[in-house]
């Protein structure tokens, strides 16, 4: 509905845009605006002057030799006389000779010695532009000129001659203008519209009537030339507006000067028929409308002020390139209009629309959140602003309300549409998969988590080792909920809970079965005296083993559980101190622990008993897989920002199964004296290394053998001396 709207006003307002730019333009009805960038714009086609025109003018020191206007015309004759032993192309008068006079004998026979000499005739139009009635010189006058020319000259409403007269096309009864008799050949394809090319006021080449009739000018200043005879003195000749550029008074000798210049020169400017132009008013607003149902308010704005500069630019691109005149100000004032009419009927449609939908908005039920009311006052603009805004805050707060709640969800919740890609994810979302998610299909995003082929949960796995729980659910028709909720404690719970149930239905039970096994052997057999050594041997070694898994397992849980409590630990001290506590048992069997830390001291920040713990079972490890009478080295160093602790031995290598994870719980192992292994130790230092921030590694060396590397974060401490 408010689109088919929109499509109306917009049809109506090309239509008035388009007509008012149409009738501006072919009609010319705005030249006020156009005049005056035309005016300056002629600057740009100043014609050169032609050599040949030469302005004879009654100046102020001809009045003074000669005496007060009008002269008699023997004066004009005696200048005749003189031009004619110089042989000009061609004269012409620009003063008008109606009344007979004694003189016009004298006269006469000086203008056919000096022929051709060119007159003007008075020529009165009617207001359509026809002639009514010519009026000639004195019949002597008029036998002796070579032709009559019309002087008349074509003002705009303005008052300014921009207009060049229209040469008539075939021989009527209309005079030719003047300035076409003294170019004939430049005559013949003149058009009507066609504008004075004007040159810079001064720049035509001028000699005083007195000065050339006294004989004073050199011949070959006059010879071939093109004489134009008229008066330009202040107050005496008829001094008509023209452009300010070319002076903005001229007299009319002058202003025939450029019009027989710019009829020599071929610069004639040329308006654009009124079709063309009207049509050419029409591109741009074209573009315009165009552009309104594309770009918002503020680039329409800037896309009319664009067209409205292209217009005056392409106006004067065409004036200087092709002398031809193309008025900007119609088109200019159709891009005026579209804009005005379109911003007030479009904002005057949406209002509309805009106030229909809050009316119906409020009648809605749905959460309702405090939020301020704004007092409805002013006019009733205001009022209805006030009141849309009030309803677009309680919206915000609406969906403020629900984003953070669906932000602040634990579990990673990504909204995905028909097309599988993602429009939607929350913070947990972003932190699992990675900031970016819209626009990513799902299934690439969530490539990353493989599914969990221990169990029949459809528990997925990430590379940390995170465990997720997958829903989905449809939501809203096309879209879907997928919700990945991170259930990695509830899965270490439930794998402790398996670790305790392996360990006490196997691993707890195999020591203390072989000691009751024992026992009944031993009851069975009917003895009453004591056991052997041998027995009680045997039950010591196997309570002791289960006294060392329980006592492991339990430090492992610990590990896992308790809560550290950092501070500043001195790697060195640690590994030096382990090496102490094992040293009996290292004794017993001959193995030499040897000390390869670096001197002085390696700080680390973390619990200083979990790590000696660590360190402690390397140690222990490296004895009991090392054979008798072999050597064990650790040692600690600095890496970069890391502290390493190592610990190495000689000792077998691990089975193939173990190898691929050295540290799992459980794992096959055998000491060198063939007691079983099961890997709690080193389950116990990778989790100290994990929560420190560390890890740890294992390499096995051939022909010598084992190598695990400890790796933590070096401690900055406050109280290290500054270096210097």
């Amino acid at each position: 509905m408010l689109q088919r709207r929109l499509y109306g006003e917009w049809f109506v307002v090309a239509l008035v845009s388009g007509a008012l730019a149409w009738l501006s333009t072919a009609n010319q009805r705005l030249s006020m605006v156009d005049n005056p960038i035309y005016d300056q714009a002629l600057r740009l086609v100043a014609p050169p002057v032609d050599d040949r025109i030469l302005i004879v003018e009654i100046d102020e020191p001809s009045l003074q030799a000669l005496g007060r206007w009008p002269w008699p015309r023997n004066e004009h004759a005696r200048l005749l006389d003189v031009v004619s032993q110089y042989r000009p192309k061609a004269i012409a008068y620009s003063v008008l000779f109606l009344d007979e006079s004694p003189q016009d004998a004298q006269l006469s026979q000086a203008m056919i010695r000096a022929a051709p000499v060119y007159l003007p005739a008075l020529t009165e139009q009617d207001a359509m532009g026809l002639t009514i009635a010519q009026q000639f010189p004195p019949p002597m006058l008029e036998a002796a000129a070579a032709r009559f020319g019309s002087v008349e000259l074509m003002p705009d409403n303005d008052g300014v001659v921009r207009k060049m007269p229209p040469i008539p096309a075939d021989k009527s009864s209309a005079l030719p203008p003047l300035y076409s008799l003294l170019s004939p050949s430049s005559a013949t394809g003149a058009r009507p519209d066609s504008r004075i090319s004007y040159a810079p006021r001064g720049n035509f080449r001028r000699i005083s009537f007195n000065s050339l009739a006294a004989g004073e000018v050199p011949a070959a200043l006059i010879r071939d030339k093109l004489l134009l005879i008229g008066a330009t003195a202040p107050g005496l000749g008829n001094q008509q507006p023209v452009p300010r550029m070319a002076g903005g008074l001229l007299s009319g000798v002058e202003i025939e000067a450029n019009l027989l210049n710019t009829q020599l020169q071929g610069s004639a400017i040329h308006t654009l028929p009124r079709k063309q132009r009207a049509a050419l008013a029409l591109v741009p607003l074209v573009m315009l409308m165009a552009g309104f149902l594309r770009l918002s308010p503020s680039s329409s704005f800037w896309l009319a002020v664009g067209l409205a500069g292209s217009l005056v630019a392409i106006s004067l691109g065409l004036l200087v390139l092709g002398h031809v005149w193309l008025p900007p100000a119609g088109a200019i004032a159709g891009l005026l209009a579209a804009h005005v009419l379109w911003g007030w009927r479009r904002l005057n449609v949406i209002a509309g629309f805009v106030l229909a939908r809050t009316a119906a908005l409020e009648k809605e039920p749905g959460l309702a959140l405090a939020t301020p009311v704004s007092r409805y006052g002013g006019d009733i603009v205001s009022r209805d602003a006030n009141r849309l805004a009030d309803l677009i805050e309680q919206l915000r707060h609406l969906r403020s309300f629900i984003s953070e709640a669906v932000e602040w969800l634990p579990a990673a919740i990504c909204v995905v549409g028909q097309d599988g890609r993602i429009v939607l994810g929350n913070r947990a979302a972003a932190t699992l998969f990675g900031d970016g998610l819209t626009g990513q299909l799902i299934t690439e995003v969530a490539a990353g988590l493989s599914p969990v082929r221990e169990n029949d949960h459809g528990l997925l796995r990430d590379a940390e080792g995170r465990f997720f729980l997958p829903e989905t659910a449809d939501f809203s028709g096309d879209y879907k909920i997928f919700s990945y909720a991170d259930v990695t404690e509830l899965q270490r719970i439930a794998e402790e809970r398996d670790d305790i149930l392996q360990f006490l239905s196997h691993d707890i039970r195999s020591p203390n079965a072989a000691i009751v096994t024992l026992l009944e052997t031993e009851q069975l057999g009917g003895k009453s005296s004591p056991p052997p050594a041998a027995t009680l041997d045997a039950i010591r070694r196997h309570a002791r083993h289960a006294l060392k898994l329980a006592d492991d397992f339990v430090q492992l849980s610990r590990a896992r559980r308790r809560p550290m409590q950092p501070e500043p630990v001195d790697l060195c001290d640690v590994a030096r101190e382990a090496a102490d506590m094992v040293w009996p048992r290292a004794r017993a069997r001959q193995v030499m622990v040897r000390d390869e830390c670096v001197d002085g001291e390696i700080w680390v920040l973390g619990d200083r008993s979990m790590i000696l713990r660590a360190a402690l079972n390397l140690l222990e490890n490296a004895v009991k897989f090392a054979p008798d009478a072999a050597t064990v080295c650790f040692g600690v160093e600095a890496a970069g920002t890391c502290a390493i602790l190592t610990v190495a031995g000689p000792g077998p290598e691990m089975p193939p199964g173990r190898t691929a994870n050295p540290f799992a719980l459980y794992a096959e192992g055998r000491a060198a004296d063939e007691t079983g292994s099961l890997g709690l130790g080193l389950a116990f230092v990778q989790t100290i290394a994990l929560r420190h921030n560390g890890r740890v590694t294992y390499r096995h060396h051939e022909g010598f053998g084992a190598q695990f590397s400890v790796e933590l974060p070096l401690a900055l401490l406050e109280d290290e001396p500054e270096a210097g």
